[in-house]
């Protein structure tokens, strides 16, 4: 999952340890896995920048966020 990512981060969602892949292009959904590298959705990006809609407090409730991986190359 990791081939198109610009960042992953960690950080708690609802108790829950999550980790957030940003996609390289704003019309591509941002991802959401779970600790086991489930895909949970897409709280952001697409088409509105509103990701799938099953996530809609995501980044304003989130916590603990930790940057664990970035692409470098430019």
């Amino acid at each position: 999952f990791l081939a198109n990512a610009l960042r992953v981060k960690a950080n708690i969602y609802k108790e829950k340890k999550v980790y957030y892949v940003t996609a390289p292009c704003c019309d591509n959904f941002n991802d959401l896995y779970d600790e086991n590298c489930n895909l949970l959705g897409h709280p952001d990006g697409g088409f509105t920048g509103r990701g799938d809609g099953n996530f809609p407090d995501f980044n304003e409730t989130k916590t603990h966020e930790q940057l664990i991986w970035a692409d470098k190359r430019k």
